[in-house]
């Protein structure tokens, strides 16, 4: 960021078009549509290993079943209302005692599939915002994104489990101050959120020698779109509720919207990063006293 300043490279109003007409050229949102299908398809058998061990950690006691409900209450607060509550359903419905020997193995393989396939999916966009063609073995293309599927759920984990003993710290402390509460969980997902993509923005692509720095701008921009576009999503299905469109599947369409809207906050800033290292780039080609 400081090069482009320090070269007098092109403005930030010059970067943000070059993003938003590269965006549209590499079909960010259709891109966006493919990853939010295969995240679709494993987030339920991802819930019922979640619910598995949440149980085992709980040891069907109390504390399973209250980190089963911090994890309904995670959904709450930054899924739209349709969503979290087909997510609720869904966790009610899922007896995860009852799943066990093959019922458990064909619920890891399937959340294994999906969750890599999205990866994967991730990896090809940024590939594409980066003008490169994929020239890693395809072993290392798959221990790459085996790795990222690993660090990104281990990040949610972290998430659930602040947000379980922050929510039992801070009934210790304050019980009335849930709205202050509310916005320290927002600031941990968006945190939280951001490493993950600074992970994935600097392991994600076929480039070579890319420094962490270079992930930060697109990481921060991508984090923005997701709340904007989340609490968009919550405004928008609290006033304008689509139900008489969809009916009972209203509730399925908005948790695909979120995800499509998740995946698009994610091209768009690898787009981003893409366009501010090109214009560095071009900037110390001419250097400063061109």
């Amino acid at each position: 960021m400081a090069e482009l300043r320090s070269l007098r490279g092109p403005s930030w109003w010059e970067v943000t078009k070059c993003t938003c007409r590269k965006s549209w050229d590499d079909e960010v949102f259709g891109q966006a549509a493919r990853l939010a299908f295969y995240y679709f398809l494993s987030m339920f058998p991802v819930l019922l290993l979640l619910l598995i061990l949440l149980a085992k950690i709980g040891g069907g006691g109390p504390t399973g079943a209250n980190l089963r409900d911090t994890l309904l209450g995670v959904f709450q607060q930054i899924l739209p209302r349709e969503a979290s509550a087909l997510l609720a359903k869904t966790v009610g419905q899922l007896n995860a005692g009852a799943v066990i020997g093959a019922g458990a193995v064909s619920a890891g393989l399937g959340s294994v599939w999906g969750a890599l396939n999205g990866t994967w999916a991730m990896m090809a966009g940024l590939n594409k915002a980066y003008e490169v063609q994929e020239e890693r073995q395809w072993w290392k293309v798959l221990s790459i994104a085996f790795g990222l599927t690993i660090s990104l759920g281990i990040m949610g984990i972290a998430a659930l489990w602040t947000m379980f003993y922050g929510d039992r710290a801070w009934e210790t402390i304050d019980a009335q101050s849930l709205f202050f509460w509310r916005i320290i969980q927002w600031l941990v997902t968006a945190i939280l959120l951001f490493f993950s993509l600074t992970l994935l923005y600097r392991f994600g692509p076929s480039v070579n020698d890319r420094r962490w720095q270079s992930s930060v701008p697109g990481a921060v921009l991508a984090v923005a779109i997701w709340v904007v576009s989340t609490l968009l999503l919550r405004v928008y299905q609290t006033r304008f509720s689509s139900e008489r469109i969809y009916g009972g599947l209203n509730a399925v369409v908005v948790l695909l919207m979120w995800l499509y809207s998740t995946g698009a906050a994610v091209f768009i800033g690898g787009e981003a990063n893409s366009e501010i290292e090109k214009a560095g780039a071009k900037a110390r080609e001419s250097g400063p006293d061109d």
